[in-house]
């Protein structure tokens, strides 16, 4: 069971997914802050770029393509379970094989027990490399060798865990990152390291240097059905009513929860002997993974329920105390496991954590050192182990250095979760945890007109994480209210907290989001472009939501000026959140009829019409409407050739609407060139395109531009027929062809015979009968 973790990356082609994560650093929240804010409160994340497993160890290792250090600094992100150390040993395993001269060092930056890094390589690795070799300790031969293999820049050094090093500072991130600009041989290795994302975000960062690599949840319903298809090859019924299980309504918290790869594998054997059923909490997953456990080699070793539940209280208080007071959370020294099972009879308990597998000796240090088979499991036990909600949070606002305020550390905040996910727990308990942070006050907040209060940062935190709770305590009383502000901030707070909001908002149970927004479209206090933006989100949560299109339907049908921006954002809006549907498209159709209609809108109701209905007439018609004014602003025209791009991809009639305005002898040339282009983009393989670009070909007094576009185009495409090769060979005998056009003209004609002897035959022949 140690390692289940890599079981769960192992099944067939189910790879984790990798995504390039860049980010921007925001405006500072106006106003003083406090020491204890750090650096950057809110950091917005977008991911630029995903990856194939073997497309990231080709690109990003090997060819080195990366924006910041060109592939010498790599860091890999995630939550726990969600395989980075297995990640880490396929990037080890394949620099070894694929990267010549490589030599990869793979290093356990817990194991540094606050050693420095360069120390450790010097004295501890390379003295245990030489002993595997029969020698006692390196010589200084030896030594020198290897410092010289780092001066050569063969060295890859792979760290696994920089959230598991101790640090004097408390920062694992800056010492490290110290220790790499103050160390001459460190700074000439390649570094790829691992750390869990809540270290990386929780405050200053000092690795800015690094490109970072997120892992990346299985997406769902694709790869979590898949790999539970896979799991379940030997009993395909099983894994079918799995999967069933998993989209039953109410079970949505349960499907992101098995987006976790190693969450997802415990579920899978949770489900070979289970009842059929799934829990609807974290907390109430967990406990069945618990109990599943226990039965796991019950027969090799044999435990009562009342043995079972002492140890677990054991654990419970294990895993709280080395979260609060370790600086090494993860990893337990002998003498704090030695300080909870210190009594006579514990020893029988210790012994059977140890044979379960609950606790591993993973090295030693002086003394053995032992942690849970997985840290995710140490922050469920600790989370047991709380019986008082004042534990979390205790708030003494005229002293606060008396109070307990564990709720804001990185490392309670999983705990906190799976507490309010207990089902044993009096929901008093839970009630009161929630109602103390959303109306925490920790007095930082700035007084501005009509003595509006913009909430201080802890204040902001803590009804993040009360919005974050409910999704484990569904039956808080106050759910709806949590909801509807956090919803307020994302479309009208300070720009400082709202891409926290929104991604809040994300984590929030979805069903009771849907219906927080649809209360506020029926609210008559809300601004009509925030009634867009609501619309919006309801439409991305909620697919063919029907507040959400009527909202948006009736913001079009505005005949006021003042509203262009807000049938601009309505018109996008709909080509994104209900393709197909009948009232969108009226609404979009009955827009582009409008003889008053703003450009810009007028565009964007098109391209929002071709999204919805592909094929739709009146979408192609307005868009290529657009494309061929010349009275338009040239950025219009170009946004429009990019819609009908997007929509045109194996769409007859956008080809024919093409080919139509190709046709147009009075054409502008700037016009001729997008529609050339877009033909291109959409015609790979289609022998429409290929002919209507022949055509393009030979008409009369054609600029060379476009000449050169249509023969790369008909190269780009290439569809080797007769009549291309007959165009082409016969354009190559013009003699107005400027020489660069002559050379694509040469050259696509060369590319799409080359690869068929038929076709060199036809050349052959048509050259014979002087038809060319």
């Amino acid at each position: 069971m140690t390692s289940t973790e890599g079981v769960a990356l192992q099944v067939d082609d189910v790879y984790i997914p990798l995504g390039l994560v860049e980010r921007k650093k925001q405006s500072k929240p106006q106003g003083d802050v406090f020491p204890e804010q750090g650096s950057e409160l809110y950091k917005e994340t977008e991911i630029t770029k995903t990856f194939e497993h073997d497309a990231f160890l080709e690109e990003v290792l090997k060819q080195q393509n990366t924006p910041k250090s060109k592939g010498k600094r790599i860091a890999i992100i995630g939550e726990p379970g969600a395989g980075k150390t297995t990640l880490l040993q396929q990037i080890a395993d394949w620099v070894s094989r694929e990267i010549a001269q490589s030599i990869v060092i793979w290093v356990s930056l817990a194991d540094l027990q606050g050693q420095k890094l360069e120390e450790y390589l010097l004295k501890t690795w390379l003295t245990a490399a030489v002993r595997k070799k029969g020698k006692a300790k390196p010589t200084q031969q030896q030594e020198n060798d290897f410092v010289a293999l780092f001066k050569q820049n063969h060295i890859w050094l792979v760290l696994d865990g920089l959230d598991e090093m101790s640090a004097s500072s408390g920062n694992p991130l800056t010492e490290i990152a110290r220790q790499f600009r103050e160390s001459g041989l460190i700074s000439q290795a390649r570094i790829v390291l691992t750390c869990r994302v809540n270290l990386w975000d929780g405050g200053i960062n000092a690795l800015d240097n690094f490109d970072i690599y997120r892992t990346l949840n299985f997406s769902y319903p694709e790869q979590v059905e898949r790999f539970i298809h896979k799991w379940f090859a030997a009993n395909p019924e099983a894994g079918k009513q799995l999967c069933n299980a998993l989209k039953e309504p109410g079970k949505e918290r349960i499907q992101d929860l098995v987006k976790n790869p190693l969450r997802l594998t415990l579920l899978c054997f949770n489900w070979q002997s289970g009842d059929g059923k799934l829990p609807e909490t974290q907390a109430g997953l967990y406990q069945r993974f618990v109990d599943d456990f226990y039965k796991w080699k019950q027969d090799e070793f044999p435990t009562t329920s009342h043995q079972e539940q002492k140890l677990n209280i054991k654990l419970g208080e294990l895993a709280k105390t080395a979260i609060d007071k370790e600086t090494r959370r993860f990893r337990l020294r002998q003498d704090l496991v030695n300080s909870v099972f210190k009594k006579e009879e514990d020893e029988v308990l210790l012994k059977l954590a140890l044979n379960r597998g609950w606790l591993n000796c993973i090295g030693v240090d002086e003394q053995k050192v032992y942690a849970f088979f997985h840290a995710s499991f140490q922050e469920y036990f600790a989370a047991t182990a709380v019986d008082d909600w004042h534990f979390f949070l205790n708030h003494v606002p005229k002293n606060p250095n008396q109070g307990t305020y564990r709720i804001f550390e990185p490392q309670w905040k999983q705990p906190f979760l799976l507490w309010l996910g207990r089902e044993e727990l009096a929901k008093d308990n839970k009630q009161a945890l929630i109602t103390a942070l959303i109306k925490f006050r920790d007095r930082c907040g700035v007084r501005f007109f009509h003595n509006k209060v913009n909430k201080g940062f802890y204040e902001y935190r803590a009804y993040f994480l009360a919005a974050a709770g409910i999704t484990e305590f569904k039956d808080y009383s106050r759910t709806d209210e949590i909801v509807v502000q956090i919803v307020n901030w994302t479309i009208n707070g300070l720009s400082s907290i709202e891409e926290q909001a929104r991604l809040t908002l994300q984590q929030t149970d979805r069903t009771q989001v849907i219906d927080a927004l649809e209360i506020l479209l029926d609210s008559k206090d809300v601004f009509d472009i925030h009634v867009c933006q609501i619309a919006d989100n309801l439409g991305q949560l909620d697919p063919g939501n029907k507040s959400a299109i009527a909202a948006l339907v009736k913001l079009l049908h505005s005949t006021d000026e003042y509203y262009e921006i807000i049938r601009w954002l309505a018109a996008k809006s709909l080509g994104q959140i209900d393709p197909g549907n009948e009232k969108a498209i009226a609404a979009l159709e009955h827009l582009l009829q409008l003889t008053d209609l703003h450009k810009n809108t007028y565009m964007q109701a098109a391209k929002s019409l071709g999204q919805i209905d592909p094929g739709n007439q009146n979408a192609i018609a307005a868009l290529v409407q657009v494309l061929q004014s010349s009275e338009l602003d040239e950025d219009i025209r170009w946004q429009a050739a990019h819609s009908l791009q997007e929509i045109g991809t194996g769409n007859k009639n956008v080809i024919v609407a093409l080919a139509q305005l190709l046709q147009l002898t009075n054409l502008e040339k700037d016009t001729r060139k997008m529609a050339a282009s877009i033909l291109r983009e959409i015609g790979t393989g289609n022998e429409n395109v290929s002919a209507i670009l022949v055509q393009l070909l030979q008409l009369p007094n054609l600029d060379q531009d476009t000449r050169w576009l249509a023969a790369y185009s008909l190269q780009e495409i290439g569809t080797d027929n007769k009549n291309v090769i007959v165009a082409l060979a016969q354009l190559l005998q013009s003699t107005d062809l400027d020489e660069d056009t002559r050379i694509m003209v040469a050259y696509s004609l060369w590319e799409i015979i080359i690869s068929s002897e038929n076709e060199i035959a036809t050349l052959v022949k048509l050259i014979e009968s002087k038809k060319i």
